[in-house]
């Protein structure tokens, strides 16, 4: 096939295995049958809806289906595609570096399936500008993605600025897009189902494995065989090798980068998930044939899948594992660290991002000395942040001179040391650390070397430092002064904002204003407004339109929120809005609002469908927050079947929420499962939770179970934990043991906390660990504590520490404790 007819090539010309479909072997183990018939449920008509509205409105969407391992992601999106832009072409970009190169134009199905397998590193930083940038200059365009759970957390936790080094990735998956939660369960509607199987005899014995969980989509793909061979364990159904090399795969994918695993490194990792005996017998070609029996499919799917990432074609030279299979034994595994093979094997990581995650992993789990070799390694092969995090280390293993070495002349370096020190209280290495970081040339070290004086107490060498700061052309470090000054001192504020707008910085002016204000001049903070718009200082529209207002200057108003949108913001009309609502000028509220939404403000449609609502308009309530939909914003819906709910509007705020969760915000299931269980109907609030389960949601049951434990019911609880948690939700028993905590029961928080540890949640390690340093069993909290440290959780080191440091004879403990602090832990 030419190249031009691959980028002409629509959703039903490629094979769908080759855009990550997983077929359903047929009883003799073929996998090249026809796929099965496709059951649609409730997330369907969410998606359809999106990618419909794609093509009408003529613009760009990105639609993020989330969702366990074999829970039909990716054959929804597949059959979404097929039946909604059937005639556009689909581009399915191979990593990183192809998505960053691919040309793509209007009309255009860009298919993300496991989309952080795009989005990992510095390479995932760049894919995830370009995507940005993608979404806001092609239109229409479809951008249709699938990820796990446990990557969206990964990928979307929050961090410290100085700690954030995917800001561009955590803005794109947090931002305004489509998520849309996908159940590992098919509907409860088992006629349907029913029919289907009658009609495929594959999926016939998909319903009969699957019992009354409806879990039928994993039995179809033959996961639950896969776990049950691997739950056997080593020389069972798979040799000690072969179940060894599993293991190390799927080890290697949670702990380092999300892609297939090399074959160095798998081998290397793999000899420490066998004991003595099996390492010694195992024979020298141990590892080909390892290989060879795990790629070969038999009568389902082959455990290990096999991948060549080197130029060329060839051998095989990396592998990754099912990820069914994969999803059971990250779940189990969950709460240990690996042995110290692994580690070593890192060594053999394709690139620097890679060792560097594995250096991450390690050093969250405390494995400092595997961390720094691991850093080093990043360093020497270019990484860009390596030589940071290995300084940080360095300081708490090795002290501050072999800290400061290791930072060299790294700007990155430098400033992170002085993060660090910061958070420990030592604010004269800090400075000394931001002094260096700021003549290697990082702007932002002025302004916190300005902060440390200020907040010394030391204005005047506070100013000097932003005056060098100034004469290096960072002005910022003087508008930070005039911040901190602003509310106790308005004259040095003011000095301040001055000296920042003397050496170009537009934003001093916007200080100058804040200074006017709150001294009561009114007229001469519209002056300084005025320049900062005029400097090119959008927000400063905003500031105008309220001091316009509060001077009763409504026409001065107006014309500001004119000028901001004509400068491309259109906050000063959202402004304007609320400020006239509460003023009670409804009306003009709504005409501002318009004037918004008109803008691309998706949240003022919300506004007006509230506004309506308000008024008695239930019509023009539901038209807004329909086409707040349209413009990406599902959340009308949910504001709205919360106003109907406080106004005992049960009818309407079911329909609004069936709505909202149509619009792929299941969240309104969930309030409205909260508010039915309030009222007392127990009924509704039961048949809300399993609205948003259909969804792919069990947070309303587990909700369901805290608040009845909290009513007194401990059995309609226990009912809802043991719902939630056979839908997925990992956390319910961790949740409920924090409200038996709360109640005072903490031998039934135990008893919860342990059921989360059996389930895989491994904040529950924590919350076991700190529930029994607090009763006085030391022991038990360090076993507890040492599983979440393991697991990576960064709370839970400080935990063991304590733990161990109140265990008898103290003089040993204190000991141990200093060392660990230090030294970390050793490698398994």
């Amino acid at each position: 096939m030419s190249g031009d007819e691959a980028r002409r090539r629509t959703v039903t010309g490629w094979d769908p295995v080759r855009l990550g479909v997983h077929l359903a072997p047929g009883r003799d183990g073929t996998a090249d049958l026809p796929l099965t018939e496709y059951l649609p449920r409730p997330h369907d008509e969410t998606l359809r809806q999106r990618l419909a509205g794609t093509a009408a409105t003529n613009d760009a969407v990105f639609v993020l289906l989330v969702g366990r391992s074999a829970s039909g992601k990716t054959r929804a999106a597949y059959e979404a595609v097929a039946a909604v832009l059937p005639d556009w072409p689909v581009v399915h970009p191979a990593d990183a570096d192809d998505l960053i190169a691919a040309d793509i134009g209007p009309r255009t199905v860009l298919w993300l399936d496991e989309t952080q397998r795009y989005l990992n590193g510095a390479p995932g930083e760049r894919a995830a500008r370009a995507l940005r940038r993608l979404l806001d200059r092609v239109a229409p365009l479809a951008v249709v993605g699938t990820m796990w759970p446990e990557h969206l957390r990964r990928l979307t936790e929050n961090r410290r600025e100085s700690d954030d080094e995917a800001p561009f990735v955590r803005a794109l998956l947090t931002g305004r897009h489509a998520r849309i939660t996908v159940p590992d369960t098919l509907s409860a509607d088992t006629s349907a189902v029913a029919a289907a199987a009658a009609r495929d005899p594959r999926l016939a014995a998909a319903v009969r494995a699957a019992g009354p969980g409806h879990r039928v989509l994993q039995h179809l793909t033959g996961g639950p065989e896969l776990v049950r061979c691997w739950d056997m364990g080593p020389d069972q159904w798979f040799t000690a090798p072969e179940h060894a090399v599993l293991t190390a795969a799927v080890e290697a994918r949670r702990l380092g980068p999300a892609g297939a695993v090399p074959a160095g490194l798998l081998m290397a990792a793999a000899a420490g998930f066998m004991d003595t005996t099996a390492r010694a017998t195992a024979g020298k070609d141990w590892f080909p044939a390892a290989i060879g029996a795990l790629t070969a499919a038999g009568s389902g799917p082959a455990p290990l899948i096999a991948e060549r990432h080197e130029p060329g074609v060839g051998d095989p030279d990396s592998y990754r594992p099912d990820d069914y299979l994969e999803q059971h034994i990250r779940r189990v595994r969950a709460h240990r660290a690996p042995p110290a093979e692994l580690w070593s094997g890192a060594a053999w990581a394709r690139t620097a991002d890679d060792l560097y995650a594995f250096g991450r992993s390690a050093e969250q789990r405390r494995r400092y000395g595997c961390a720094a070799v691991l850093y080093e390694n990043a360093v020497n092969r270019g990484h860009g942040r390596a030589r940071a995090a290995w300084a940080v280390l360095r300081e708490t293993t090795d002290g501050r001179a072999a800290a400061e070495e290791t930072a060299a002349t790294d700007p990155v370096a430098w400033a992170a040391l002085a993060v660090a020190r910061e958070a420990v209280g030592d604010r004269p290495a800090a400075y000394d650390a931001y002094r260096h970081a700021a003549r290697a040339g990082d702007a932002w070290a002025w302004p916190a070397m300005a902060r440390i004086r200020e907040e010394e107490g030391d204005p005047a060498a506070a100013d000097a430092v932003a005056a060098l700061a100034a004469e290096a052309g960072q002005p910022l470090a003087w508008r930070n002064l005039g911040r901190m000054r602003a509310a106790h001192d308005g004259p040095a504020a003011a000095k301040a904002f001055a000296q920042a707008t003397d050496v170009g910085d537009g934003w001093g002016h916007i200080g100058l204003a804040q200074v006017a204000e709150r001294a009561g001049d009114l007229r001469e903070a519209v002056e300084h407004a005025a320049r900062a718009a005029g400097s090119g200082v959008t927000a400063a529209w905003a500031r105008l339109v309220r001091l316009h207002r509060s001077l009763g200057d409504s026409t001065s108003a107006v014309a500001a929120a004119i000028g901001g949108a004509d400068g491309g913001n259109a906050e000063g009309w959202s402004l304007l809005a609320q400020l006239r609502h509460a003023d009670g000028d409804v009306s003009g509220a709504a005409a501002a609002h318009r004037e918004a939404a008109a803008l691309g403000v998706g949240a003022a449609w919300r506004e007006l469908a509230l506004l309506a609502e308000s008024d008695g308009n239930g019509v023009a309530a539901e038209e807004a927050a329909a086409q707040a939909v349209r413009t990406g914003d599902p959340e009308a819906w949910t504001a709205l079947a919360e106003a109907r709910e406080e106004r005992g509007d049960d009818t309407g705020a079911a329909r609004a929420a069936a709505e909202a969760a149509r619009a792929g915000d299941v969240e309104a299931w969930i309030t409205l499962a909260r508010s039915r269980e309030r009222a007392g109907d127990t009924e509704g609030a039961e048949r809300a939770a399993d609205l948003a389960a259909d969804r792919g949601s069990p947070a309303a049951w587990a909700a369901l179970s805290r608040m009845r434990e909290r009513a007194g019911d401990r059995d309609a609880s226990r009912q809802a934990v043991l719902r939630a948690g056979a839908l997925g939700a990992l956390d319910a028993w961790t949740a409920l043991g924090r409200t038996r905590e709360e109640l005072g029961d903490t031998a039934a928080a135990e008893r919860a906390y342990i059921r989360g540890c059996e389930a895989g949640d491994t904040e529950a390690y924590a919350a076991l660990g700190a529930l029994y340093l607090e009763q006085g069993r030391p022991a038990e909290a360090c076993v507890a504590y040492r599983s979440a440290v393991d697991a990576g959780l960064p709370d839970a080191w400080e935990g063991l520490l304590s733990a161990l440091a109140v265990q008898a004879p103290r003089a040993a403990s204190a000991q141990t404790v200093e060392r660990l602090r230090t030294t970390g832990l050793p490698p398994e």
